[in-house]
This record gives C-alpha cells, structure tokens and sequence, in this order.
C-alpha cells in the first residue's frame, strides 16, 4: 500500500475494501434471525435450506410469498441435482416450510405442464414462540420494509428510538410448554374472567378486571397480565373489532384471490372440462368467487360448488360479470377488471 493511500484515511480505505463493496454495491438476501435458526433447530439438509430461502427470497420480491420456478432452474441456482431438489420439495412441505400445487395444464402450451405454484410459509412450532424472539425498533422495522436500503446489523444492540421490550410471561419455556401453561391460567379462571381475556384478546386490550374472589393467585394475574400486554404490544396487528367482516357487502375490500388459489382454479376447471372450454370457465368462476354469487362461501367451498355444476351441466355465465372482466396477468396474485 503506498504512503498516499495510507494519508487518505480511514474512510477511503473502507471504500476500496472489497467487503465494503459487496455490502455497499452488490445484492444481498435478508433472512429472519428466528426462522433461520429454526431451521438449523430442525436439522435442515443443506440442500433444503438452500431450495427454502430460493423461494423466500423470489416470494418476497413478488410480494405474495408465491413463485413459479421450473425445477431444473432451482437445481441450477442452487447448484443441486434436479432429484436433490425433490427430496429437498419433500422435507420442507413435511416440515411445514413450503407448499406447493399444481397448476395443470400450461395456457400457452395445452401439451406441456405449467410450473408448480411454491409458496414459503412459517411452521407452525414458530407461530407459537414467535413473540418470545426480540424485535427491532419501529423505525429500523419501517427502513426495512421501505426497500432494505442498508444491510442489517449483526448483533447490533438496539437504539434509543426502539420499543421497550415487552417481559415474556413465560420465559424460558417452548412453545408446547407455553400452550400448557397458557391453557392451566385460562381453564382456573370464571366464566365471568375468560369472557374479558377472550375479548381482550380480540381487541388488543393490556388489562382485564378479576373477580374478587377469583381463583388466580397474585402470580398467575400477574402473567395474564404481561401475556394481554405482549399480545397488545405486538406490531403489524389491528383490533379484531376495527376489521371489516370479509363477508359483509358494501364494507368489506373486494375479496382477491392469491397466485396460490388460482392456480388451483385453474387445475380443477381443466380436469372437468376441455382445453378449450376451461379459460372462459376459470374466468367466470374467479368473478363468481371474488364478487359474484359465490363470494359468501370460502374459496375452497365455493370452488367445490363451482365444479360441481359445472361436472352437472348446470354452470351458467354470471348474470351481472362484466363482458371484459379477466385475471390480469400484471398482478398474478389477484383478479382485476381489463
């Protein structure tokens, strides 16, 4: 290194520092601390948790935790075996990480299969101890979700702008020990006592009245307590009472169905009608279910009445659908008039 590059600083030094770039120029993935060590917990082949974060990571960018990813790109991205990533699609639908369907017949080649919807999802043994994992501050949460501009981290301790952490009621326990012990507060508790943690629960709300007499000792009040504060405490929630109920007309968002549910559709249709029949079928039961007859019934439900006509001969066009309405293939994950 020469004497004028040593004079220029320190902060020039880090500008020509390889890592520094790779931080600062290249793209990186962001992975949750809680799920990642989660699956370390577990025993992940590597190969799995290497297929895991592929999807991860396209179903983030997408926006809906949804991709399509032919298998022989996988094994190439992930420098796998076509049949490693079998097995690895195996483990991780087993283990709760991944789900996957089939969306039959590929439009734009009725001879060839389409490419299998993947969408990651968060095992439920996680749900369960997802408030015992530390969380970051409001605004380093918003910087993230605003575009990730900076890389997170590692180890940092938390601002003076982050949110007092909430105590854990049940510190140290896993999540079925946390069940147990939540299940032991609730059953000791009156008729009267269950109905306000039940709708302090709903409604995000930190306290509840006990009764007088009231068969919880100061302890177990007190852990009823902290578990009301850290449900209230939790970000990215809303009061159940401030939701629109999803079947009510006229207050509820138009109901959308995802990527996941329409590749589905469109896997059901084609197995009950012809290739050529089964775009206008699919496009007309997507409306029922969305807005039409069918948006009072669950999607499952009312793709199980939708079928079922249709194997009949009883299926009929939507009396109020829109001639030009259609699936708009800007926005996969949803349905949208053209």
């Amino acid at each position: 290194m020469s004497i004028e590059n040593v004079s220029a600083g320190h902060a020039g030094a880090n500008a020509r520092d390889p890592r520094s770039r790779l931080v600062r120029e290249k793209y990186f993935s962001l992975r949750p601390r809680p799920l990642e060590r989660w699956l370390w917990a577990q025993g992940i082949p590597m190969s799995a948790e290497r297929v895991f974060w592929l999807h991860w990571q396209e179903g983030m960018k997408r926006g809906d935790w949804c991709s399509e990813i032919p298998i022989r790109r996988v094994a190439a991205e992930c420098q796998l075996d076509a049949s490693t990533v079998t097995r690895a699609y195996q483990w991780l639908i087993r283990a709760g990480c991944l789900r996957r369907t089939d969306p039959g017949r590929d439009a734009g080649n009725p001879f060839q299969q389409a490419t299998a919807v993947t969408e990651v999802r968060v095992p439920r043994e996680l749900l369960v101890e997802f408030d015992r994992h530390p969380s970051r501050g409001p605004n380093r949460a918003g910087q993230a979700s605003a575009g990730h501009r900076r890389a997170p981290e590692i180890g940092a301790c938390p601002g003076p702008d982050a949110a007092p952490a909430t105590p854990d009621p049940f510190a140290g326990l896993s999540g079925r020990e946390r069940l147990r012990a939540l299940s032991g507060l609730t059953r000791a508790m009156s008729a009267e006592e269950r109905r306000q943690y039940d709708e302090a629960s709903r409604t995000r709300t930190p306290h509840i009245r006990f009764d007088a007499d009231s068969r919880l000792s100061a302890e177990e009040r007190g852990r009823v307590l902290a578990q009301l504060s850290a449900l209230a405490a939790t970000p990215g929630t809303r009061p159940a009472a401030a939701r629109p109920a999803s079947g009510t007309a006229g207050t509820a968002r138009p109901r959308k169905l995802s990527v996941f549910e329409l590749a589905r559709l469109r896997r059901d249709v084609q197995a009950v009608t012809s290739a050529a029949a089964a775009p206008e079928l699919m496009r007309q039961v997507a409306w029922s279910i969305e807005e039409g007859a069918l948006r009072r019934f669950s999607p499952p439900h009312a793709l199980h009445i939708a079928l079922k006509k249709i194997r009949e001969g009883a299926w009929t066009r939507p009396n109020k659908m829109p001639p030009n309405w259609a699936c708009a293939p800007a926005a996969p994950e949803s349905c949208a008039h053209a």
